[in-house]
């Protein structure tokens, strides 16, 4: 299942929906760094979404971490769903505050997403993950959007981990329908 900020990503009504997912990234000394990320699923007449990234991050007094950057979606046999989004971020150790605003005109301009996300260790291997999100579109026929998650992930061994997370939100744009509602997410991760 592909849920981004807690609604589905495709519109069938079944539950199980695997996605393949993944990206390379690559950070620079100077704290500048480029990636991609991709997904599976349907979006519009796109079965792929494709993700390019690049920013900066800067580690600052004690445990600070300041983000800053721009990512733009593709979505591969589907212009209409491309947009882009310039975004910051403000983390001090397992607490994280980000903010996106949307640049694309007649699909994202000014919308605005913020996130805030806390990370706990409850053993050497096994972290807890809890996020809410609030999207605040700029259309005025839209009402904004509230999102959740809270999951487990453990580490396998150095490179591998499973995660099950619950996400969902309180509605689709202004559409109340089912893409939004809570659902159960088991991941499996590798990392190179």
């Amino acid at each position: 299942m592909y849920k981004d900020r807690g609604v589905d990503q495709e519109g069938r009504d079944d539950a199980i929906r695997p996605a393949l997912q993944g990206g390379l990234d690559y950070a620079f000394d100077n704290g500048l760094y480029v990636g991609n990320w991709n997904s599976t699923g349907q979006f519009g007449n796109a079965g792929m979404e494709v993700d390019l990234y690049a920013g900066y991050r800067l580690g600052f007094a004690q445990d600070w971490l300041f983000d800053v950057g721009y990512v733009h979606y593709i979505y591969p046999g589907d212009a209409s769903w491309n947009a882009g989004e310039i975004y910051a971020s403000l983390g001090y150790q397992r607490l994280t505050f980000k903010v996106y605003r949307g640049v694309r005109e007649e699909i994202n301009k000014n919308d605005m997403y913020y996130r805030l996300t806390y990370t706990h260790p409850l053993m050497e291997r096994l972290n807890l993950t809890a996020g809410v999100g609030y999207q605040d579109f700029d259309a005025a026929d839209l009402r904004g959007k509230f999102d959740y998650s809270i999951g487990l992930d453990y580490a396998l061994n150095e490179s591998v981990s499973l995660s099950g997370t619950i996400a969902g939100a309180n509605r689709k744009n202004d559409v109340v329908d089912h893409s939004r509602d809570t659902r159960f997410i088991l991941g499996l991760t590798a990392a190179f």
